[in-house]
């Protein structure tokens, strides 16, 4: 698995940007930029948005969130939890 520089890497050079055009971009300096890139520095929630608009991509791929990993309710299933919660509420009270 890739790490989070890794993956920031991947996506510039796919895009064919130097090291000093994000850099700049993000507002830093490009050797703490590359800190970044070598998992040597973390990079600021302000500058993953930046990241993620300069090069259209989704912060959830960088984070290494996989989509089909997560758990979606629907409206159904919320209902279904709140009415099973009443229950146990109304099972306590007695």
């Amino acid at each position: 698995m890739k790490t989070f520089g890794e993956r920031l890497k991947e996506i510039r050079e796919l895009k064919g940007y130097p090291q000093k055009h994000v850099a700049d971009y993000l507002h830093m300096q490009r050797s703490n930029y590359s800190k970044i890139e070598n998992d040597h520095q973390n990079m600021s929630h302000k500058q993953l948005r930046l990241f993620c608009e300069l090069h259209d991509v989704s912060a959830d791929y960088i984070l290494g969130l996989n989509p089909t990993n997560k758990k979606i309710f629907m409206m159904e299933d919320m209902q279904d939890i709140d009415n099973y919660l009443n229950k146990i509420k109304d099972l306590m009270k007695k």
